[in-house]
């Protein structure tokens, strides 16, 4: 099960100087187990019930949808975290290396919390519309500091 959606329409960038920037708040993310919407055991018996394990800062059986419980120890930049969340196509410019482009074609998991901490890098005005798999279209707007969450609405008017 799952809610699948693809992005529709972009217009993104963040520019290559801001990557360690976001890949640091994308690892500082990992110790929000709150955040977190998978989970229950991982390999060695440990519960996502139990207290996290004391010296380390994210719990073991407790991971961001579609991820590994310690990605920050998997990915070691912040474009690997992209893929890593499912963002399957990258584009970069090809003069100065700032990501100006992205896709996405899968089943949601935590794409918002991760979006939410790499705002205030992304270029103001940026935007990445969005469609569900029953039609609902939404955009995530980039205003310079906070993404902000938009829904559309569609309405049909008379031609007169």
């Amino acid at each position: 099960m799952g809610y699948y959606v693809t992005t529709e329409q972009t217009n993104f960038t963040i520019s290559k100087d801001k990557f360690d920037d976001c890949y640091k708040a994308m690892c500082k993310l990992n110790e929000r187990d709150d955040l977190k919407n998978g989970g229950g055991w991982n390999s060695t018996g440990i519960s996502s019930d139990d207290p996290r394990p004391e010296g380390l800062d994210y719990h073991p059986a407790k991971w961001f949808s579609w991820m590994d419980a310690n990605y920050p120890e998997k990915c070691k930049t912040f474009v690997e975290i992209l893929y890593e969340i499912g963002f399957t196509d990258l584009w970069f410019h090809p003069t100065n290396g700032d990501l100006i482009g992205l896709s996405y074609d899968n089943k949601t998991g935590n794409e918002l919390d991760f979006f939410n901490v790499i705002a205030p890098f992304v270029e103001p005005n940026s935007y990445i519309n969005w469609r569900g798999e029953d039609g609902e279209q939404w955009q995530w707007f980039f205003d310079g500091e906070k993404l902000i969450h938009k829904f559309a609405e569609i309405i049909y008017k008379e031609l007169v």
